[in-house]
Formats: C-alpha cells, sequence, structure tokens
C-alpha cells in the first residue's frame, strides 16, 4: 500500500479524536454498516488480521499477550457448546438407579457422535485439530486375502464355542483410542451436570460383563470414563428387576415357548464344613422365554382339556377317544403326502429332493474349495429346493432368572417348571400361596424346549401326577418339544460308533480314522476314546469335503485321463452346466442307495469292501450335513424328512431313546396334536434370533449359548464368583451383549479353511 496514503488515514483518525480499535468496534458492532463491502472485507480476513496483530505484539515485545484475550472469546464459545449439549442431551441421562434396558438398546455411539458435531461444531473441530496430530491410523481390523475370505468355513457350532473366549480390557482401550473425541465430550459433560453419563454408564456396566476388577474400574470412574462401582451395582440390581416384569408381563400373554436346561458351576469361594468339606460344584437351572410366531392365536394353544381326554394317562379316559398306536411305517407313508418329493415328483434330471441336496453339496464344495477357476460360478449355483419354509421372522429371546434347582431330578424339574410358571406369572387363581395376581393357564398348553433327559422327566412327572385332580397338578399343560441341536449331538455320536470306535472299523485303508490321522494327526488318541461332538463335527465337515473332492478327481480322470488333478480339470474351463451335470452324476455314483445290498450279495472275491464302506460313509455324512442345512435354513420339511432315516441309525448304534423319542414325537404332532398346535410346535422348534437368512438356530442350542453367558463369561470370578450373582444377573445377558456391541468390540475367531486344504491333496 502507499504508505502516503496511510499516512493521511492516520492523520485524519487524530484530527477526528476517533482510535482505531474504536472504530473498528463500532463498524462491526452496528449493523447498518453490515452490507458495506469493506466491512465485509474485514469479517473476511479476520484470520490474516489476527495473525498480524500478534505479530505485531511479538515484535514490539507488549506486556499483552493477544492470545490470552483469543482465549477467553474461545472460552466463551467452548462454555456455550457444553451448555448447548447438555440442554439436548436429555438422551445422554442415565439415571442407575432406574436404569431400564430400552436405554442400552437405543443408545448408538455414532448417533451421539453425529449430534455433538452437530450441536458444538466448535468443540468437536478443536477437539479434531488436537488430536489430529498424533492420530494413527487403525489397524484393529486385520485384512485377510481373497482366499481366506472366500474360505471362510461358517456354522452355528463354531459360533457357539467361540463365545468361549476370555475377554479382556480391548474393547474398553479401543473405544477410548478410536472415539477420543466422544470419550472427552462425555467426560466434559459430566463434570459440568453428573447426570448426563450415558457413555459412561455403558462403560460401566460393559466393565462389570467383563469381570473387569474392582479397583481398574474404579480407577476408570476417578478419570470420568466410567461410573462408579455403586452406581454399577444399582444399574444392575435396577435391570434385574425391570426384567423380572418384562418376563411377567410376557409371560401372560400365553403366547409364549418356555426352555431350560441344567448348568454346573464349580464355585471354589464357598466356606467348607464337616459335613461338605469339599463339595464346590454347584447345580443350577437356567431358562429361556420366547414368544409365539407365525400367526399361532390363543385359539391354537386351547387344547389342554382335548388331549387330556385323548391321552393314555387318564384313568377316566374313553378308550374310543384314545389314538391308535403308529409306527415309523405310518410316520414315511404320512411324509410321502406331506412332503411329496418335488412337483413334479422327480425333477428333469432324474434326481429326488436327497439326491438335489447331495448334487448341489458336490457343487458348492467344488467352488469353495477347488482350484480359483471353480470360484467364479459360487454366487450362480441355486440353493436346493426348499421343502416347507418357517417364516423369515426376528425371534426376540428373554433369558429368565436362572433357578438352584437341580434338573436330573423329577423333582428338580417340577420346581423348575413351577418357577418358571411363577416367573411368568401363570398359575391356578385358587391357590392361596400366590404372591402376585396370576393369569390361569389352565385351558392351554405349554411348550417346554429341552434335552431328551429333560422330556424323559417329564413324562415322569405326568405319569406319576396322572390320578390329581386338577389341571396344575397333574402339569397337563406341559408340552415337551426336543432339542434339534441335541439330536443333531446324537446324529454325530452315531457316526462315531459307526467309524471310529469299532476297532476292525479302522483297519481299511480308506476308513474315517485314516482322514483323522492326515487332519488330525496330534488328536488320533482323542478321536479314538472320546472326542466330543465339537471335533467329531468338524471332523464329518473337512473329511467329507475332502471326499467329496476327491470323487470329483475321480470322475473327471474318467472323463479323461488327462485329468490326474482338480487343477488339470480346471485348466480345461469346464463350463457351469457340465459341472452341473458332473454333479448329478456323483450324487448317483458315489452315494449308496438301493443298488447297495445287489453289491453286498456279491462273491466275495468280486467286491469291494472299500469302495462300499466308502459310499456308505459318503451317504452318512451327507445326511448329516443335509440336516444341518436343513435346520440353518429353517426348512422344517426337510428337517423332518431327515429325521427318519436317522431314527434307523440311532436304533442300529444303540441310541434307542432317540430312535424311541423322535418316533413318538413325530406321531403326537402329525396324528395326535389339532392343527393350531402341529403348527405352533412345527414352526418353533427352530427360531432366528438375528432375523437373518441361514440363522435359525435350534431352540436348545440359545439354552447352550445363555449358559455359556451366565456361568462363564458374566458368572464374575474369585470372591464375586457366587451363586447369588449368577442368578441375579442371569436376566441380563442380554442386556450385556447390548453393552458389548455398543463398545464395538469383536473377537470372532472364524476357523478358516486354508489351514486345512493341505489335508485335501495329502488324502
Amino acid at each position: 500500500m502507499d504508505l502516503h496514503k496511510i499516512t493521511c488515514i492516520l492523520d485524519s483518525f487524530k484530527a477526528q479524536k476517533i482510535s482505531i480499535s474504536d472504530f473498528l468496534i463500532h463498524i462491526v458492532s452496528d449493523q447498518s454498516f453490515y452490507g458495506d463491502t469493506l466491512v465485509q472485507d474485514l469479517s473476511h480476513n479476520a484470520t490474516r488480521l489476527l495473525s498480524a496483530l500478534t505479530e505485531h505484539l511479538q515484535k514490539i515485545e507488549h506486556t499483552v499477550d493477544i492470545n490470552d484475550s483469543i482465549f477467553g472469546l474461545l472460552k466463551s464459545q467452548l462454555c456455550s457448546d457444553v451448555k448447548k449439549l447438555i440442554t439436548h442431551g436429555d438422551e445422554w441421562q442415565f439415571g442407575a438407579s432406574s436404569a431400564r434396558a430400552h436405554q442400552l438398546e437405543e443408545f448408538q455411539l455414532d448417533q451421539m457422535a453425529d449430534k455433538m458435531a452437530r450441536i458444538s461444531p466448535c468443540l468437536w473441530n478443536i477437539l479434531e485439530t488436537l488430536l489430529s496430530s498424533t492420530q494413527k491410523a487403525s489397524s484393529s481390523s486385520q485384512s485377510l486375502d481373497s482366499k481366506s475370505l472366500d474360505s471362510t468355513f461358517p456354522d452355528q457350532e463354531e459360533e457357539y464355542w467361540e463365545q468361549a473366549d476370555d475377554i479382556g480390557l480391548e474393547g474398553i482401550i479401543e473405544i477410548i483410542s478410536g472415539d477420543k473425541k466422544v470419550v472427552i465430550i462425555s467426560i466434559i459433560m459430566q463434570s459440568t451436570n453428573q447426570k448426563t453419563n450415558a457413555l459412561a454408564s455403558i462403560i460401566g456396566i460393559f466393565l462389570h460383563s467383563c469381570k473387569t476388577p474392582e479397583k481398574v474400574v474404579e480407577a476408570l470412574a476417578r478419570l470420568g470414563i466410567s461410573i462408579s462401582l455403586n452406581a454399577i451395582h444399582n444399574a444392575i440390581t435396577s435391570l434385574s428387576a425391570e426384567s423380572a416384569n418384562c418376563i411377567r408381563a410376557l409371560g401372560q400373554t400365553l403366547l409364549v415357548n418356555y426352555a431350560y436346561d441344567n448348568f454346573d458351576v464349580n464355585i471354589q469361594t464357598s466356606v467348607p464344613t464337616v459335613q461338605r468339606s469339599a463339595t464346590t460344584l454347584k447345580h443350577l437351572t437356567s431358562g429361556l422365554i420366547f414368544p409365539l410366531q407365525h400367526g399361532v392365536t390363543l385359539d391354537d394353544m386351547k387344547c389342554s382339556e382335548r388331549l387330556w381326554k385323548q391321552s393314555h394317562l387318564n384313568l377316566h379316559a374313553n378308550p374310543s377317544d384314545i389314538p391308535p398306536s403308529r409306527s415309523w411305517k405310518d410316520i414315511i407313508d404320512h411324509f410321502q403326502i406331506l412332503h411329496p418329493e418335488s412337483n413334479p415328483p422327480i425333477t428333469l434330471d432324474g434326481l429326488s429332493q436327497r439326491e438335489q441336496f447331495i448334487s448341489w453339496k458336490f457343487l458348492q464344495d467344488l467352488c469353495d474349495y477347488g482350484p480359483s477357476y471353480f470360484a467364479q460360478f459360487r454366487n450362480a449355483i441355486e440353493k436346493p429346493q426348499t421343502i416347507e419354509q418357517i417364516p423369515l421372522i426376528k425371534t426376540e429371546i428373554t433369558p429368565v432368572r436362572s433357578m438352584e434347582f437341580s434338573n436330573s431330578t423329577v423333582s428338580g424339574n417340577i420346581s423348575t417348571i413351577k418357577n418358571l410358571m411363577n416367573q411368568a406369572g401363570i398359575g391356578d387363581p385358587k391357590d392361596p400361596d400366590n404372591i402376585y395376581e396370576v393369569v390361569d393357564g389352565a385351558p392351554y398348553v405349554v411348550l417346554f424346549h429341552g434335552d431328551l433327559g429333560t422330556g424323559d422327566r417329564i413324562i415322569s412327572i405326568q405319569t406319576r401326577r396322572s390320578a390329581e385332580a386338577t389341571p396344575w397338578e397333574r402339569f397337563q399343560y406341559v408340552i415337551f418339544v426336543p432339542g434339534l441341536f441335541h439330536v443333531k449331538m446324537a446324529c454325530a455320536d452315531a457316526l462315531y460308533r459307526i467309524f471310529i470306535q469299532p476297532t476292525a472299523a479302522r483297519h481299511d485303508d480308506s476308513c474315517l480314522m485314516r482322514d483323522i490321522g492326515k487332519l488330525r494327526p496330534k488328536e488320533t488318541g482323542i478321536y479314538a476314546s472320546n472326542p466330543g461332538f465339537r471335533r467329531m463335527h468338524q471332523l464329518i465337515l473337512h473329511s467329507g469335503i475332502c471326499r467329496r473332492l476327491d470323487c470329483w478327481i475321480t470322475e473327471a480322470s474318467q472323463l479323461n485321463k488327462e485329468h490326474k488333478s482338480l487343477e488339470d480339470f480346471a485348466q480345461s474351463k469346464p463350463s457351469l452346466e457340465k459341472l452341473r451335470v458332473i454333479a448329478n452324476n456323483l450324487a448317483k455314483k458315489f452315494i449308496a442307495d438301493f443298488r447297495m445290498p445287489r453289491l453286498r450279495r456279491q462273491p466275495k472275491a468280486q467286491r469291494d469292501q472299500q469302495y462300499e464302506n466308502a459310499l456308505l460313509l459318503n451317504k452318512y455324512f451327507l445326511l448329516y450335513e443335509e440336516l444341518s442345512y436343513a435346520m440353518n435354513e429353517g426348512d422344517i420339511g426337510r428337517v423332518e424328512n431327515c429325521l427318519v432315516p436317522w431314527i434307523f441309525i440311532f436304533r442300529a448304534t444303540g441310541k434307542h431313546k432317540y430312535a424311541h423319542h423322535i418316533t413318538q414325537f413325530l406321531t403326537n404332532v402329525h396324528f395326535n396334536f389339532p392343527e393350531g398346535l402341529k403348527k405352533a410346535i412345527r414352526y418353533h422348534m427352530l427360531v432366528n434370533p438375528t432375523g437373518k437368512p441361514g440363522k435359525f438356530r435350534g431352540v436348545d442350542w440359545c439354552v447352550e449359548l445363555n449358559n455359556l453367558y451366565t456361568k462363564d463369561v458374566h458368572g464374575g470370578e474369585s470372591s464375586n464368583n457366587t451363586i447369588t450373582r449368577i442368578i441375579k444377573e442371569s436376566p441380563l445377558v442380554q442386556v450385556y451383549r447390548n453393552a458389548k456391541n455398543i463398545i464395538a468390540f469383536s473377537r470372532i475367531l472364524t476357523f478358516c479353511l486354508p489351514r486345512m486344504l493341505s489335508g485335501v491333496t495329502i488324502i
């Protein structure tokens, strides 16, 4: 700028006796100058002006620091932002003594961050600027290559066992490092108004659910990151009391299912006495309650008196009212009508429903675990035809308060059922022992899900009480539904009894024990003695994949002698249609069927017993795969079709209890129960806790998962591992899981098949 002009302007200010500061303050304060271009220019260059003024004061070593003035203005703005947050953040107030589960369910950390940034942009931007200098790129999520992602092997049993991993403080560390701005602002808000403590409350409940040491919680509470120990305990007490009201409200609708199972807890802190000096193992029973869905009404469940008139336990029943006994032959004939093969009965490929599944499984294994060329067809493979689908609806499962009863006795089951009815607010209104108002559920039946041990004891209860005078005393309202997860466990055990337990079954060069030596070389002794369900389940899946890929190699080499491996076959670039044709041939050629007796009748010199055993193993493994697939997909029609052949396998392997119970259950459901009750049972043997396709689970699987959380994950440690704590907090399993989801903490250890695929080539 021209120095002469500047001097003239300064002289004018002096002549008018106006200071530059008064002039600038006036023109920016008076609204009449807002439209002036010079004033607008001043506003646009405010940053430059402040920077120049700061530099000027530093050069002349002025005693007044402009930063103090700027900080005063900024302090006022920041305080205003905090007040706005507190005023507009009513949903962030969390009273520990009146905590409710919906507060955790509705809390969203990302929404909280968005609202903070919107209401207090100045505070948010300052924190973002201060933190950006030290912010590091997030490396918490591990990136997997396409091979690992494509080869991930999801399964409901893996999902169950993944929950058993210990959970430490990594989750709280992750939220503090990943969302520092939200944490800092939350601490500031809580310091200003102690009621604005939503995030601290969520973190406190999360820490409690992770069995975090109390000293750590106290330290985090002093830092303002968590609420205090007393507040956490008050919140747990409030949530536990609220859960009791919710269970009662749900139960009194009479449109609910129940499931229960026992679990054992080793309480090491028990005080020894002379009478019980070494007994630390406690027997408890957990339970779940979930609603009847899929259009089931009260009229469908109002059939208690009708079923009692038809019951063989009724001493006064009319013999003509008692339905005739049925056998497995009647079940097969009924299923042929209820679940016809298809429409038309046989597909154009000449495959039955089971053969369609087998063909699909062969093709899926090739695309998932074969050479990379076949992966392109993965999304083009249609799933097997659904026989009868349970509607896809998310089922809200509510844990009930655990009970200090032993489920292994008849008296323990009586106490358990009475306790569940009491928690649900259902009972005999004439009973003088009722403390609260109850709903009379005598005209209705109630479904109880469990394992066959539970079923046996329920039958014993009803048999012993059949001479009682009232429906409540006879327990005639109880309808037992066997858990499909335990049936699946019995299937795995039956395969163990066929292919591993007999010593003679281990001498064949193509036997299952040989596969174990390749896939699990360090666990052959365990598999030979007592592998348990998890190991058997994995073995069936992994060995089955290897064997089916081997069938592909055999068939490809027969079509072209140059195809000595799947890689050679992939180089020929077969089309999807050609692969379908080959898969259909595999479904007929390498699976035992009606031709098996003919093969076994051949002279011994002409028989290939290894080939026969391989066909039989493929058949049984695929029958297990089909049952697993049907359960996951919610195809109750296919589940029922699979249960029939398993009845014969159970009988052949000495599992007569399962054979009898499944036969009796299918007979009652399809021949003795009214249509409404039949639908209620069949459509609730599987539930979908997530509401996502392919995520159906057996009810007893959900009970086992609840047991895992109740006793291992949230059961406390050391002196806090008490029966009182376990029972008090057992209804809060889902609340704790919601808190962990909010913290965005996940340690799912997915099993990836590339670690196993090396055995495919060897086998």
